[in-house]
């Protein structure tokens, strides 16, 4: 039952990107979509309470608009935790950066993208002085906000793998806000 609304947002997320069509870009709803794996509420970066991996699934639109220093795209994602935790459905904006071309070959590049989305998850709101206190996050509210930053290699005009981190928090807009942190590795698959 918990997993069923991240497993509808994956749904959701494949059906976009299987009404895609054509291969050639700027054209259709959707420009790429990218599968992630995760380490869920990872302690390198904060505090570690809940375990598991957590599977990702993105599509992200078409550029809404092109200046000469953004070209935002909507995201559409969601995180599918294997330990049955934090299950998260998010709709943001990302936007990225090429810093370096013709790394290795004529058509690669280096870049680095940021992203920031509401998002809605099914974790614990507030389990302070409960036994699933040491397990779970106090999250304090249902809608967080998520934000991420991603690191990573365009093998060519389809393929790309990056390092991504993604911080969900409620910017302390309510009583408990033990953010959780994730960090992993995606595959992005152009059209």
């Amino acid at each position: 039952m918990r997993n069923r609304y991240a497993l509808a947002a994956l749904g959701i997320c494949v059906c976009l990107a299987s009404s895609t069509t054509t291969a050639e870009a700027g054209q259709g709803l959707l420009s790429e979509v990218r599968f992630g794996v995760y380490q869920h509420d990872t302690d390198l970066v904060g505090t570690n309470k809940e375990s598991g991996i957590d599977l990702s699934l993105e599509a992200l639109s078409q550029p809404l608009f092109t200046l000469s220093f953004a070209s935002p795209r909507v995201v559409l994602g969601g995180v599918l935790n294997t330990e049955g935790q934090t299950n998260q459905i998010f709709l943001g904006l990302a936007d990225q950066w090429d810093f370096a071309h013709a790394v290795i070959s004529p058509g690669d590049a280096l870049f680095l993208e940021g992203s920031i989305a509401a998002d809605w998850h099914d974790g614990k709101l507030d389990v302070s002085g409960t036994p699933l206190e040491s397990e779970w996050k106090s999250h304090g509210s249902r809608f967080l906000i998520r934000t991420g930053v991603d690191l990573g290699y365009r093998i060519d005009s389809t393929w790309s793998v990056a390092f991504s981190f993604n911080h969900i928090s409620n910017g302390d807009l309510a009583t408990k806000n033990e953010g959780m942190n994730d960090i992993g590795l995606h595959v992005g698959m152009r059209f």
